[in-house]
């Protein structure tokens, strides 16, 4: 680092062209605080020339790196205000020497503007400066012309009144007298963590903005061409996907701030893939992207080769996952409604994508990770996301995320890395048959639904959610058995997209809190003595089913009798099909009537000893649920 101290004529002479990298923030002294700093500049400047037009003034350090360009890394709003003082002194109020002067000053090289900025600031101030432009007012701009009508007032209010050569000389001295400590950094490295470090101890940059910085050095020393305000504008969009936006992925707690949590997320995924084999990732759930990037990871901004290769890939990762995540969310794509994909849709929008970022997490470390380019998920020599590699992983993971449903996991998605690992040779070292045989279908019995109408102080849990998707399963794969006209995914997307089905109890509360109705339950059948016995038997699995909303509510707490003819009746699955889950509670139902539900073979299990408001479930009613559930599994996992 080489430290010098220079006039502004010096700084311009020496360097030309100055430009400004991404990191730096935007100008904002023509409007933050109302433009009081730059109002002292100006005057404390003017005061200095009018009182000892043979001093110095001393505006403090400046840095540049001159590594390819000479970028400024501190000292962008002093230098910005500088350029607009002179050019609207010169234009104002000095002779056709002056202006000319500042007109060489502004380009110094021909069809070069003094200061480079590759997203507004140029354009915007060339604009305002009379030049040949290509500003665009309704796009990204920071009010030059409100900046311009500020330092405008200022000179004809307080400074007017003196001769021409008087301002011409005030022009020279600000060329000549204002004076700066330069610091002048040789390599980007140590630059940018000068820019770190001098903005920690004042405005705190952000994960993102740390990231972007770094990315922003990497896309310069890759000579790619590519622009990281598009590279940015591309993760905020990937920001705002649901499950994406606003929570953070399990293990890791990207900010604080919401508004960049998603953003956060996004480059946390790509980190986490690219970067798998490196001793020091374990930290970065520690250190956040941003300060991740800058501790451990210099040579993107160092080396050219490796600056090259992480901003490929870092380009790449964006259009992978938006196209993956297009497929799991069945945003902007036709999925076929007979695809594992579209199954994988309706679970993941069943619970508002509340797993997807770990997902990807999992999916892009484990199968999609950039680094050999052996197993990823392209289609063969292409760079586009295979349709049938993914479906393979959507079934692996509707296989995981309902073993997890059915052992009440709340980490839904315990078990995905295992399923979709692959061996040395490309194979998937756990076959589809492996997973559905690992999944333990009678732990459903387990599952619980609490709907807070207890008639005693037990510590039973709301199971409901979980349950409606297993039921649903059930009965979407009933459907589908019974009338093949539409697919099992069609079915159980019904089910589960919005409120139109909830579970049944078939024991209603008052079996308990109507005497005569308790009465019948301990004097024939010689049960619920005690109402915790009540409770656990009411809100177990055996006891409950699905039923469309409007019987439901309509069934309510009528005797068992008066349930059955509605079950009996209940047709809500889309639109008018028969809900035959229910009806397999009653006899002489559809469920009984239908050919292909009898050629499934499965147990009996209607209601039996009815006698008023008592009865007794089949005997059979838990091997029904195990086989019928483990037939549903087997439809999921035989899909494409």
């Amino acid at each position: 680092m080489i430290h010098e101290f220079l006039s502004v004529e010096e700084v311009l002479n020496k360097y030309k062209v100055i430009y400004v990298p991404y990191y730096q923030r935007d100008y904002v002294w023509g409007q933050k605080n109302d433009g009081r700093n730059l109002y002292k500049f100006i005057d404390d400047i003017f005061s200095q020339y009018r009182d000892n037009p043979s001093s110095d003034y001393f505006i403090g350090t400046l840095a540049f790196c001159s590594t390819r360009v000479n970028d400024v890394i501190d000292g962008q709003q002093r230098l910005t205000s500088l350029i607009l003082i002179l050019s609207e002194l010169a234009k104002l109020k000095c002779s056709e020497t002056s202006k000319n002067k500042n007109k060489a000053l502004l380009e110094p090289v021909e069809g070069k503007f003094v200061i480079q900025e590759e997203f507004y600031l140029t354009e915007e101030l060339k604009y305002n400066l009379g030049l040949d432009n290509n500003f665009n007012s309704q796009r990204y701009n920071v009010n030059i012309s409100k900046t311009i009508d500020r330092i405008v007032k200022q000179i004809n209010d307080d400074w007017s009144g003196y001769t021409e050569a008087w301002y011409d000389g005030l022009y020279d001295y600000i060329l000549k007298h204002v004076k700066l400590i330069s610091l002048e950094y040789s390599n980007i490295s140590e630059s940018l963590k000068y820019f770190l470090n001098i903005n920690s101890l004042s405005i705190q940059l952000t994960q993102s903005d740390i990231f972007f910085s770094i990315l922003s050095q990497s896309i310069r020393l890759a000579g790619t061409g590519d622009s990281i305000f598009t590279i940015k504008q591309k993760v905020a969009e990937l920001s705002k996907f649901k499950g994406i936006d606003n929570k953070d992925i399990d293990g890791y707690k990207g900010c604080d701030d919401n508004k960049e949590k998603g953003i956060n997320n996004i480059i946390y995924i790509f980190l986490n893939a690219f970067y798998k084999g490196d001793s020091n990732i374990s930290y970065l759930e520690d250190a956040g992207v941003g300060k991740w990037m800058s501790f451990y990871k210099n040579e993107v901004f160092n080396d050219a080769i490796k600056a090259k290769e992480f901003t490929e890939k870092f380009i790449q990762y964006l259009e992978d996952f938006k196209s993956i995540y297009s497929y799991f969310s069945n945003m902007g794509v036709s999925l076929d409604s007979t695809s594992s994909l579209y199954v994988t849709w309706i679970l993941l929008q069943y619970e508002a994508y509340f797993d997807i970022a770990r997902i990807l997490t999992d999916l892009f470390r484990n199968r999609h990770n950039y680094i050999d380019g052996s197993f990823d998920l392209y289609d063969t020599g292409t760079k586009n996301i295979s349709i049938n590699k993914l479906n393979e992983i959507g079934k692996r993971l509707n296989l995981t995320l309902l073993w997890n449903y059915i052992r009440s996991n709340t980490k839904r998605t315990v078990g995905f890395i295992e399923n979709i690992t692959l061996d040395t040779n490309g194979n998937y070292k756990k076959s589809i048959e492996d997973i559905v045989t690992d999944i333990d279908v009678a732990e459903i019995f387990n599952l619980t639904y609490n709907d807070h109408k207890n008639v005693a102080p037990c510590n039973i849990k709301d199971y409901s959610k979980l349950i409606k998707v297993i039921m649903g399963c059930q009965e979407a794969f009933l459907d589908k058995t019974a009338d093949s006209s539409r697919d099992f995914s069609e079915y159980l997307q019904n089910i589960l997209d919005g409120e139109n089905f909830s579970i049944e109890h078939l024991y209603s509360v008052k079996e308990y809190q109507e005497s005569a109705r308790l009465n019948n339950w301990q004097t024939k059948k010689l049960k619920f003595n005690r109402a915790e016995d009540f409770d656990t038997e009411r809100f177990s699995f055996a006891n409950l089913s699905l039923l469309d909303k409007s019987m439901n509510s309509s069934a309510g707490s009528d005797e068992i009798k008066d349930k059955l003819s509605k079950y009996k009746l209940a047709r809500k699955v889309v639109g008018s099909n028969w809900e035959y889950l229910i009806q397999s509670l009653v006899d002489d139902s559809e469920y009984y009537r239908n050919a292909n539900i009898k050629s499934l073979g499965l147990p009996e299990r209607k209601l039996i000893d009815i006698d008023q408001n008592t009865w007794e479930l089949s005997p059979n009613n838990r091997e029904f649920n195990i086989e019928l559930l483990k037939k549903a599994l087997k439809e999921i996992a035989n899909k494409s």
